[in-house]
């Protein structure tokens, strides 16, 4: 028999998009309870959050919010 699979990881395998977390900027994100140090590891979208106010990911450190820009198309 194989391993089981706990719900969240049969949804990634099946293909099903993965959405984080919305805000406008790390502020708002603090303001709604996501923190850095409550959530570690945890990615969330920021529309006007990176430099210049413009859309970006940011990951948390466990300390802080590390902003991952959006920059060239993939290749």
């Amino acid at each position: 028999m194989g391993k089981i699979i706990p719900r969240s990881f049969e949804r990634t395998r099946s293909g099903e998009h993965i959405v984080p977390s919305t805000f406008t900027n790390v502020a708002a994100a603090v303001a709604a309870g996501v923190t850095a140090a409550k959530f570690p590891g945890r990615w969330i979208r920021l529309t006007a959050g990176g430099t210049g106010s413009v859309q970006c990911m940011a990951v948390s450190d466990g300390t802080n919010w590390r902003q991952v820009a959006m920059g060239a198309n993939a290749i």
